[in-house]
């Protein structure tokens, strides 16, 4: 039985993909031009990570609009720039272009402008339609780590979750806030009146689908709340829950 509560974050999920698909004419191209080309995935970059990152932004020698070698922006005059990969935070050009690189690396990101800021532009500093050049240097690479949530929630440490003490998640969005009412149906497997850990097991949904609704959705709200109950599970179970038993 699909629960409501999952249907929504499904749903939330599916209308987020819609609008986020582009018919990209070109394709970004990244040139690494110093510092590591190979690196271990812990200083990879990868959808999710927040990045520390400097740039400097020009119209590129390629471009149809703007003055080619005109600066329009640079980090390098300012402290250096913090930013999440992958959800649509940054520019396209950029959500896929930094993706693979190593800490330490300076590239050259060429990017259509169908990848950064289209046909309308931004401002006098950026014409429409121009094809921009960003050359980029990875400072650090941090990995967004969630810890799983049974061990907050399990006040008296018995290895089970009552009514009342998943109450405590939810009410983080208010006092008067209830918890999804078929909650205990879907999760409750054995039907005890209690969540055992391994009932609770791993994230309900790709682990990429949580990264982006738990960043999309970080603060306290209903769904907020919804969406860190369903995936700040054990990630070690993810791959035999997500291919295997859970169904959405």
């Amino acid at each position: 039985m699909v629960s409501f509560l999952t249907m929504k974050v499904t749903r939330i999920l599916f209308l987020s993909v819609a609008a986020a698909v582009t018919a990209a004419e070109e394709q970004i191209k990244v040139n690494i031009y110093d510092g590591p080309t190979n690196c271990d995935q812990v200083d990879k970059v990868k959808v999710g990570d927040q990045l520390e990152m400097h740039y400097t932004g020009t119209i590129d020698e390629s471009s149809s609009t703007g003055e080619p070698g005109t600066q329009f922006d640079s980090s390098r005059e300012r402290e250096a720039l913090h930013v999440t990969i992958g959800f649509g935070d940054l520019i396209e050009g950029w959500d896929q272009g930094l993706i693979g690189l190593c800490k330490g690396a300076k590239a050259v990101l060429v990017v259509p402008p169908e990848m950064g800021y289209g046909s309308s532009g931004v401002g006098d500093a950026i014409p429409g339609g121009a094809t921009l050049r960003f050359d980029v240097e990875v400072v650090s690479v941090t990995e967004v780590r969630y810890p799983d949530i049974f061990d907050e929630l399990d006040i008296d440490e018995d290895g089970l979750l009552t009514p009342e003490e998943i109450l405590v998640h939810f009410r983080k969005e208010g006092p008067d806030a209830d918890m999804p009412p078929e909650l205990m149906e879907k999760d409750d497997t054995n039907k005890d009146g209690v969540v055992s850990r391994e009932e609770f097991g791993g994230p309900r949904m790709p682990w990429l689908d949580c990264l982006e609704m738990m960043h999309v959705h970080s603060e306290p709200t209903a769904l907020g709340l919804a969406v860190r109950w369903l995936c700040q599970r054990d990630q070690s179970l993810l791959e035999v829950e997500v291919t295997g038993k859970t169904e959405l």
